[in-house]
């Protein structure tokens, strides 16, 4: 039997309900997901993950560390430069946005303003036309 799993989607995301709405979309599409609900864990559990993901979607406000240091130490290991991140976030402060892009972020996105199966559909596009060297996508 041939595996039909496109590859693993990691979500750090600190709402339980926000987490499995998009797990359920991701696993819908044929993605294998794993899901951390604070930075600290994100943090070891992408560490010790033996394939590194497809792509990495991040909240802003977790608990026991943010998403931009988890961000900002993902970046850091050579593992993980060309794994798009995604931030998932309701913050609508441009200051944010500019924080997130100009450290490594591929895209921004404002949770309200995307349906589960467009956020989706957006990583799958980024999955598969960049290598992450195409940092610093708006995506509204």
């Amino acid at each position: 039997m041939t595996d039909m799993r496109k590859g693993k989607i990691f979500i750090a995301e600190d709402n339980l309900e926000v987490s499995r709405m998009y797990e359920r979309a991701f696993r819908l599409n044929e993605y294998e997901v794993v899901l951390a609900y604070d930075g600290e864990s994100a943090q070891r559990d992408l560490l010790a993950m033996e394939e590194t993901p497809a792509a990495i979607l991040i909240d802003i406000n977790m608990p026991h560390m943010n998403g931009l240091d988890l961000m900002l130490t993902i970046r850091e290991n050579s593992r993980f430069k060309d794994v798009p991140i995604v931030v998932l976030t309701n913050s609508f402060y441009k200051e944010d946005e500019d924080r997130f892009l100009s450290a490594g972020a591929n895209l921004y996105l404002i949770k309200i303003e995307h349906q589960s199966k467009d956020i989706v559909a957006k990583v799958e596009a980024l999955i598969h036309t960049s290598t992450g060297k195409d940092r610093g996508s708006v995506v509204q």
